[in-house]
């Protein structure tokens, strides 16, 4: 925002410089957001926007729900002042909306250059983003890598290359990512302190670079009172606090995420993992049915009823939902018949057992977490390849270990005098 200059719209001096409306001597501060939205509109004065085109332009591509969009509307129609007989921005239903005033020297989008190099390599990398394979998350570290390289005082170049780390390292692909996560956050929120985004990034990059919870807080608190509707912060703040044991506050985290994007799959994971460490499985059942009502498709969902059902005492339901979710993940049938044999004949420890064995020989069409592998061994009976499990989990520095004292699944290990090294290893929250 800092290279746009101030215009007149309605009454208003907008100053997007300082993120600030003027008019007889008053100052009304917009949230980042809204001047980002406010200056789309000013762009293309009396032009019907679509939705898809504001979330591009303001959102950066990033899935959000309708009702977000209409939320940032309408606290961008509140600060403008916006009446019935005074209308600033239209709803035109199934289009989009459109400015009703007219901008007096404000940029015009119509006659803008053609997209920079940074912009346009930005844009890659978070369409590099939205596909969670290791090749292409690999790839949007290397395009936002060029827009660093192309303008070192883009913040949003840093906090792409943050971002991208971050998802290398809760995929599993190497510990050494948590550092540089940091060190590109705390460059963007050195160049730009309003961006909420920046500074969830932040926050998540310095609990599991430093395992310091108070720091990464204090980031996460200062995202969330710059936007209070970023999803990202409250599953961020959400994950921290459950990894220090902080339940209560952790679920609430998670349903504001929800409150903010109710149809994402990955907020309403977030408060599966939640509820189960914090051992409330029928709260667990209740909010993976209703995901699993959403979307019948979602295997984490399948998967979270199926470890619900069995630490309900419900095995025979556990295992049909976790062969659900399997075959939603790609496993052939005749896989799924044999485990179907296997807990037959052996309980759920039998076709877990069989499960971390598939894992192992990686016949199942995913990448396995270490942690995974771990929990099908442990309720299998093979505590030593679970125990291996977890030292490959260490290696990676797998962001789940650091809810280790609390994983349900893991309780048939914990008096194995192993354990201790490991939670000692594992680099807990502090």
């Amino acid at each position: 925002m800092s290279g746009q200059r101030s215009f007149d719209l309605g009454g208003w001096r907008v100053d997007p410089a300082r993120g600030v409306l003027q008019r007889d001597g008053a100052e009304t501060r917009l949230e980042p957001k809204l001047m980002d939205l406010l200056l789309l509109f000013a762009g293309s004065p009396g032009r019907v926007i679509s939705k898809d085109e504001i979330v591009a332009s303001v959102w950066e591509g990033r899935a959000i729900g309708d009702d977000t969009l209409a939320a940032a509307i309408s606290r961008l129609r509140t600060a403008l002042g916006e009446t019935k007989n005074n209308r600033f921005i239209e709803t035109l239903p199934k289009r989009g909306y459109r400015l009703a005033v007219t901008p007096q020297g404000a940029p015009n989008a119509a006659s803008d250059a053609a997209p920079s190099e940074t912009a346009l390599l930005l844009s890659r990398g978070r369409a590099a983003l939205l596909v969670p394979l290791p090749q292409s998350l690999a790839q949007a570290c290397v395009y936002f890598e060029a827009a660093v390289a192309a303008d070192p005082g883009s913040a949003a170049a840093h906090a792409g290359l943050a971002d991208a780390m971050l998802a290398q390292l809760f995929a599993g692909l190497g510990a050494h990512f948590a550092a540089s996560a940091k060190a590109s956050a705390q460059a963007a929120t050195a160049l730009d302190p309003d961006s909420a985004d920046a500074w969830a990034l932040l926050g998540t990059a310095i609990l599991l670079a430093d395992r310091d919870f108070a720091r990464a807080d204090a980031a996460l608190l200062k995202s969330i009172a710059l936007d209070p509707r970023l999803a990202r912060a409250h599953r961020s703040r959400a994950f921290a606090l459950a990894a220090i044991g902080r339940f209560v506050e952790a679920e609430r985290e998670a349903r504001r995420a929800i409150d903010v994007e109710p149809l994402s799959f990955m907020a309403r994971g977030d408060l599966l993992q939640v509820l189960l460490c914090a051992r409330r499985f029928p709260q667990a059942l209740a909010e993976a049915r209703k995901t699993i009502q959403m979307s019948a498709q979602s295997a984490d969902a399948w998967s979270a009823l199926g470890w619900a059902q069995h630490l309900s005492g419900n095995d025979a339901d556990a295992v049909d939902a976790l062969l659900e979710g399997l075959r939603l993940l790609g496993t052939s049938g005749a896989t799924l018949a044999a485990l179907r044999r296997d807990f037959a004949a052996g309980g759920f420890g039998g076709v877990c057992a069989a499960g971390a064995k598939l894992l192992e020989q990686q016949l199942m069409m995913f990448t396995p977490r270490p942690v995974d592998r771990a929990m099908l061994h442990a309720n299998g009976g093979d505590f030593d390849a679970a125990f291996t499990a977890l030292e490959d989990a260490i290696r990676i520095g797998d962001p789940v270990m650091l809810m280790l004292p609390y994983l349900p699944l893991l309780d048939r290990l914990r008096n194995d005098p192993r354990f201790a090294g490991i939670i000692a290893r594992a680099r807990l929250v502090h």
